[in-house]
């Protein structure tokens, strides 16, 4: 993955995808599970997914991947760069797609993810930028999935 590839054409104009989700954890706690490779590795990816190995380097300009095993067997390597790390309110990273996924070329989309306050609970909001509109649909889809995996790791935590 190149940090010079370009976001998809077209994809300015499009509106980010946007999910949310109120998880029963406070913020400091949920933000660990995004940070920590740890537990990132124990919940990241769609349901009947599996990471095999996640790498996290927790700083600005660092480095994030994962390799994740789908429930049909296909392997998918998933990272980028982080822009913002503020504990525990606010994450942004770079979300990289390589050229074999992009159409022939390597694409960079932006991912912010806000931990925000809701009682004893947290209501995380995601917001994905600089899709493609095939793209979008599958991202939607896939954050929506990816929170049920978390949510599933909080219940058994």
């Amino acid at each position: 993955m190149t940090r010079d590839a370009k976001s998809a054409p077209g994809s300015e104009a499009r509106p980010p995808v946007t999910v949310r989700r109120r998880l029963p954890m406070r913020r400091e706690e949920l933000f660990r599970l995004w940070t920590d490779p740890a537990h990132l590795a124990q919940w990241w990816g769609p349901v009947g997914w599996r990471v095999t190995r996640c790498e996290v380097d927790l700083r600005p300009g660092g480095a994030w991947n994962t390799w994740l095993l789908t429930g049909r067997g296909d392997e998918h390597s998933i990272g980028g760069r982080y822009i913002e790390i503020t504990p525990p309110e606010r994450l942004v990273f770079t979300w990289e797609f390589p050229a074999d996924v992009a159409n022939g070329n390597p694409q960079v989309t932006v991912v912010t993810v806000q931990f925000v306050n809701d009682g004893d609970a947290t209501e995380l909001q995601i917001e994905h930028q600089k899709l493609s509109t095939g793209q979008a649909i599958d991202m939607d889809v896939g954050w929506t999935s990816t929170l049920d995996s978390l949510a599933q790791y909080i219940d058994l935590h």
